[in-house]
Formats: C-alpha cells, sequence, structure tokens
C-alpha cells in the first residue's frame, strides 16, 4: 500500500473515530419581531405607519477592511410579520450617495461589489444551514443555501420573494416581503429562526453586518436570533406545478420530428412538518431555467445549473469532496428522459435524509444501421446526515443505478460511502471522506479517499487536500472527472487591505496541484500564480503566470493586463497572454466590455485572438490553429423590463481551448430568449436558438409555460 494510501485512508479513519469537543456560543444579539395587520405595499419607500411599530436595529460592524470597528455608515433595520409573510424595512445610510452603485439588472445575478443587502435566515435554527436573500438598489432577486457553517454554498435553490429599493438623500432604502411558505417548519406557538443582516458597500469596498463583533457572515453556528415569531404559517402541505412546453424544429438532422409537444407535472406533499414527498412525472430537461449565456442543446460536457424543482429539495445534502451524487447525471441529455420520481427528504432532531429513486431513459449511442439506442435506467440514492456537536457532522451515502439495454448491453453500478466535517477550531476544520464502488468495469482498485484541512475567514482561505481514487472507481451518477491517481493540491488566498494611497487593495492566489496514476507515474504537475493589485477600488492590474505539466505537455502561460471598474456587468478588461500552450508557442489578446446603458439595458463583448507557432500533431490545436491563428467572439444584449420579465439575444462564434471566459463549447451560436416569472414558481419561455448539435447546425424554436398550484 502506497504512502498516498496511508494518509487518506488513517485519516479517514482518524476523522470518523473524533467526536468534537468544542461547542460555540449562541449570539448576544436578539430581536423580536413585531406582528402587523395591516398591509404592507413593498415599494421601496416604507411610508405606512405600521413600520413605527416595530424597533430600529443599528449599531452594525465592519467585516472586512476595519474588521470588528462600528460601520461609518450604519444601516437601520425595521422587522415586521404576518401569519404569511417575514418583512424587512432596510435604511442604508451613506454619506455619499451620488456614489451608491447598482449594475445587475438580472435575477440570480452576483452582486459582490456594488451596494448590496443579504438577509440570511437559519430557519431549521441547526446553527448550520441557512437560506440568503440578496439584492441590490436595483431590486434585483438572488438567492441560494449556505451549507455545514459555511463550508459551501448551494445557489440552484430559487425562493420565491418581493423586493424594490429607492435611493433618497441620505443613502438608499429597500423592502422586503419573504414569504413563510418558501420553507418547511414545524407550526407552533412560538418560532425563532437565526438570522443574519448584512450590507456591502461598492464606493469603499466595506462589508458591516448585525452581530456584536463583525464576524464573518457565513458563520451560522454565531447567527443572532429573530423571535417571537407566533402563529405563523409555513408552506402548504400540498402544491402541483404542471407544465407544457413545445419544440418546433426548423432545421435538423434526427427522426425526432419537426414539432416535439411535451408535458409533465411536479407535485409536493408534506405529511409532516420533518417530511416532504417529492413526485415528478415526465420533467422537461430545464434548460431554459437555467438562463445560462445560452440555451445549450449538446450537453454531453457541460453541466447546466439544475432548475428541476424536484432535485432542488435536497441537494445541499450532497456537497462533499468527491462529488457523490449530481442530479444532471440523471437524464444528461435534454433528448433523455426522465419518466417519474419519488423522493423523501427531511429532517428528525439531527439527522437530516433524502430518498429518491428515478426512472429514466438515456441515449447510448447509435448502432451499426445509424438508429439510436437508450437504455431504461433506475437511478436510487439515500443519504443519511448527522448533525454532531454544534457545527460537526458525518454522513453516509449509498447510490445505485441500473440500465437495461442500451448499446453496451445491460449494467449496474454501486457507490457506498462515508464522509464528514469536523470543526477543530472557529474557523478551521476537517473533512474526511471514504467511497467503495462496483461496477462493470472491475471490483478492484474501485475505492476512493479524500482527506482535507480547511481554513478560511473573511480575509484568506486556506486548503490542504489529499486524495487516492482507484482507477476503477466508477459513479455515473456523480462527477469524478479523473481516476486512477493519487495526489494533493492547496489553495492559498490572501485578500489584504493594504490601505496605500496607490494600492488599497491586494488579491493573492496561489494554487498546487500534484498527482500520479497507481503505478507510480506522475500525471500531472500544476503550479498557478495570480497576483491582483487594485491601484484604486475601480482599477485593478491582472497578473497571472501558469505552469502545467500535464500529460506530456509542459505549458508556460504567462497573463497581464488590467480591470477597470470591476463589477459583473460592468467592467473593461484587457489581457495579454504568452508562453507554451499544448506543445507550441502561444501568443494572444483577450478583451471583455460589460456595461449597462440606462434602468434596463446591459451588454457584454468579448473576443480572444490567438497566434500560434509549431504546434505538433498531437495537440488538440494541431489542424484547427496549427501555424496560424485563430479567434473567438461572444456578445450577449440583455433588456430587462423587470426584474421578472427580460429579453436576450446572444452571439458566440470560434473555438475555445479554456484560455478565455466563455462556455466551453465550440462552434457557431445565435440564441434569443424571452422570459417571464409571472407568479410564484410559475413561468413563460420562448427561446430561438441556431447551434451546432450532433455534428451539424440545428435550428429550433423552443416554448414552455408552468404554473404553480
Amino acid at each position: 500500500m502506497s504512502p498516498q494510501s496511508h494518509v487518506c485512508r488513517w485519516g479517514t479513519a482518524l476523522f470518523v473515530a473524533l467526536v468534537p469537543t468544542l461547542g460555540f456560543a449562541d449570539s448576544t444579539y436578539k430581536v423580536t419581531a413585531t406582528r402587523t395587520q395591516d398591509v404592507i405595499t413593498i415599494d421601496g419607500k416604507g411610508d405606512e405607519p405600521a413600520w413605527q411599530t416595530a424597533p430600529e436595529i443599528g449599531g452594525w460592524y465592519l467585516t472586512r477592511i476595519n474588521y470588528g470597528k462600528p460601520a461609518p455608515d450604519d444601516t437601520k433595520v425595521r422587522i415586521l410579520y404576518d401569519k404569511d409573510n417575514l418583512y424587512f424595512l432596510f435604511h442604508c445610510l451613506d454619506s455619499k450617495p451620488e456614489r451608491i452603485t447598482g449594475y445587475t439588472v438580472q435575477n440570480e445575478g452576483f452582486l459582490h461589489q456594488e451596494d448590496n443587502i443579504t438577509i440570511i435566515l437559519d430557519t431549521y435554527l441547526d446553527h448550520r444551514n441557512a437560506y440568503y436573500f440578496w439584492t441590490n438598489p436595483l431590486g434585483v432577486r438572488t438567492d441560494g443555501r449556505i451549507v455545514d457553517d459555511g463550508e459551501a454554498f448551494s445557489t440552484n435553490w430559487r425562493g420565491e420573494w418581493e423586493t424594490k429599493s429607492t435611493i433618497v438623500a441620505d443613502g438608499w432604502i429597500s423592502e422586503v416581503r419573504i414569504p413563510f411558505a418558501n420553507f418547511q417548519f414545524e407550526k407552533k406557538d412560538d418560532i425563532t429562526f437565526g438570522m443574519l443582516l448584512d450590507r456591502e458597500q461598492s464606493r469603499n469596498q466595506e462589508w458591516s453586518n448585525w452581530t456584536p463583533d463583525g464576524m464573518n457572515s457565513a458563520k451560522v453556528s454565531r447567527y443572532p436570533h429573530l423571535a417571537g415569531l407566533k402563529d405563523i404559517n409555513p408552506r402548504s402541505i400540498f402544491s402541483i406545478t404542471p407544465y407544457v412546453a413545445t419544440t418546433v424544429a426548423l432545421k435538423y438532422n434526427d427522426d425526432r420530428g419537426a414539432f416535439r409537444p411535451n408535458v409533465g407535472a411536479d407535485a409536493r406533499i408534506d405529511p409532516a412538518p420533518w417530511v416532504s414527498l417529492k413526485l415528478t412525472a415526465n420533467p422537461d430537461f430545464s434548460d431554459a431555467e437555467a438562463d445560462q449565456g445560452f440555451l445549450l442543446l449538446d450537453t454531453e460536457q457541460p453541466l447546466l445549473p439544475e432548475r428541476r424543482q424536484f432535485f432542488l429539495e435536497s441537494e445541499h445534502l450532497f456537497i462533499a469532496p468527491i462529488n457523490i451524487f449530481t442530479s444532471r447525471r440523471i437524464a444528461l441529455r435534454p433528448h433523455d428522459r426522465v419518466w417519474g420520481g419519488l423522493q423523501l427528504t427531511g429532517k428528525v432532531g439531527g439527522m437530516n435524509f433524502a430518498m429518491m429513486d428515478v426512472q429514466h431513459r438515456d441515449f447510448t449511442g447509435k448502432d451499426a444501421g445509424g438508429r439510436d439506442i437508450y437504455e431504461n435506467v433506475n437511478s436510487g440514492v439515500l443519504r443519511l446526515q448527522q448533525d454532531i456537536g454544534k457545527r460537526s457532522m458525518i454522513s453516509l451515502v449509498a447510490l445505485n443505478r441500473s440500465g437495461r439495454g442500451g448499446i453496451f448491453g445491460d449494467s449496474d453500478f454501486q457507490t457506498l460511502g462515508v464522509d464528514g466535517n469536523f470543526h477543530l477550531f472557529e474557523e478551521f476544520f476537517i473533512q474526511a471522506q471514504a467511497l467503495r464502488s462496483w461496477s462493470p468495469l472491475g471490483n478492484v482498485d474501485a475505492d476512493a479517499y479524500h482527506v482535507g484541512l480547511h481554513r478560511f475567514d473573511t480575509l484568506s482561505e486556506f486548503w490542504l487536500q489529499f486524495e487516492d481514487i482507484g482507477k476503477n472507481y466508477a459513479n455515473p451518477l456523480g462527477w469524478t472527472p479523473v481516476v486512477d491517481k493519487q495526489g494533493y493540491n492547496s489553495h492559498l488566498f490572501l485578500n489584504p487591505f493594504p490601505k496605500w494611497r496607490f494600492l488599497p487593495r491586494l488579491d493573492v492566489t496561489w494554487d498546487t496541484l500534484w498527482r500520479r496514476n497507481h503505478e507510480h507515474q506522475r500525471t500531472r504537475w500544476r503550479q498557478r500564480l495570480n497576483v491582483q493589485p487594485y491601484l484604486h477600488h475601480d482599477f485593478a492590474l491582472y497578473i497571472d503566470g501558469v505552469y502545467d505539466d500535464n500529460e506530456g505537455f509542459k505549458n508556460r502561460v504567462g497573463t497581464f493586463g488590467f480591470t477597470l471598474f470591476p463589477h459583473d456587468w460592468q467592467n473593461y478588461t484587457l489581457t495579454a497572454i504568452g508562453g507554451r500552450f499544448l506543445g507550441g508557442e502561444l501568443r494572444g489578446l483577450n478583451g471583455a466590455v460589460n456595461f449597462k446603458v440606462g434602468p434596463h439595458i446591459v451588454a457584454r463583448f468579448s473576443g480572444f485572438y490567438t497566434r500560434n507557432f509549431g504546434v505538433p500533431t498531437n495537440s488538440d490545436l494541431f489542424g484547427k490553429s496549427g501555424d496560424g491563428y485563430s479567434f473567438s467572439g461572444y456578445a450577449q444584449l440583455r433588456y430587462h423590463f423587470s426584474p421578472d420579465l427580460y429579453a436576450r439575444l446572444t452571439l458566440q462564434k470560434g473555438d475555445v481551448y479554456e484560455l478565455a471566459d466563455y462556455n466551453s463549447v465550440k462552434g457557431t451560436f445565435l440564441d434569443a430568449m424571452v422570459g417571464w416569472h409571472y407568479r410564484q414558481w410559475s413561468d413563460i419561455f420562448l427561446v430561438y436558438t441556431d447551434q451546432p448539435f450532433a455534428g451539424s447546425q440545428e435550428r429550433r424554436i423552443l416554448s414552455k409555460i408552468s404554473f404553480n398550484y
């Protein structure tokens, strides 16, 4: 047995044997919610008399640059509730209101580095997991889950809530309504949530929150409490969401016909406050809901965000170092089919559980006559996660995938494993995982191990991870792109704020990866250093160096450039690249312009040009770039009538080799979409797309309407 195997296996065994001995006290901050019978209109004004009956929360503390000090620009918050909703009124004071910024107009957008506020609710009061609701001065809604006391985030969860914001003379005001129907909890006389209120100011890149000392906003275990919620209604016991979808193929190269209608439904039943049963019948692929840069017809490699409601309820339970379950691996391609499925999920005491069974049909290839061959598949998943102490946990997972038919015949895959997190100190924890698979590939060398040490806070992050994955380990329901490996990877991120006039901020990232196969042959050695010195809050240099000895190619690539206005939807970037890549010499230029025009229009343009020399015949670049050049371009224009109603036009042309910030696809794409979220959990989409599919160009019109009861 190799030393690497000893480290992973004994580390895993040590972790399982550990019992947490450290606890962390709850926050001393607490507020009692004020009940109202009045109607609260979410208009960003907060002028209803009922708001004055709620106590004002103030006294926020900084959490980033001047950590732990009182915020110079305080935030005042009032909280109301009725039987169905929780209401928040934020008054974000700002001594320079003319510099308040809001760029993002798209729901589910990334809001950092513009003014924003966040409401985070631990509705189970388990001090581990929470829902976050994030908005900016334009009233955009972004939400998700914080998992395992900030160790991970799940961004696919989508809640239903309402917000409006207004810029005023002394700052900006935001009103928020969060229905209790988003959550499942026991209906009782008096309920308490964990709650954190958070704010970011763009002009000084400072963060603040409502805690005694400005602690890290992801630390669910230390959240203040929102108490006094009486006689409130959790989500309804039953709901159903049917949908109707159509595809009209204007140009196609298969035998599935020009017109393809589709119907299906998702349903949910909550027989008790601690358990939920979810059912699905013929769910569609939900690629329109993902709202990525463009709708992808061929998803052999890209993994889309999960938007199928059936799979989202327990998604956060499957976050683990070695990916054990990715629901997008079930019916991976749009022409695969989920016939139906059921899922039982919930929490009893300190035990989270999820049990899922899905029947689906997957495309496996074509026979000698060119006919499509499918296999009928049953996929089952069991996940049990037991809380230990206040912040640690241990989990069990069991997976089974049984396929019948298909071009390769019948197949059965099983995986069994255990994993967990153990918090030693406030910001330091250990992760460990052990997995075993049984498959047609063989049952010898079919195990996988992981041990990781992690530390993170607001301004820094470090991890050191060891992995040993056998060459016959196989889990088609998870995502393990590389097997037959032993190795380690490390990551260090530092985000100091020197407060110098010409260097207010510095971002430094250093990544190392080393691995070998089980014959002790080194297969990869990668080092990357990235430095971004901010010469001004709105201007940063970009310096990046990579050495990557990978599969015989010794890549050495350097990048230098700058970013002006480093925001997601408002920036200008220009970088030059040079070095050796895939066996040849490389020179290139990459430019990107993202900007917002008025309150409704945003645009994104990117271009990437490379010149290659001396490319060998065994390189992926040979025959496409060779001793020549390649070019790719990307453009997107969005018009948002409101955060819930938008139109999008996207164009991409060219080949991309993971050097530029594009979707990792090749060819010419033209994509137009209109999306409307017209009521809770209900949407309408209309899409026109012209793109490569199965080796040739296709043109299609797709539509979908869903309605939640």
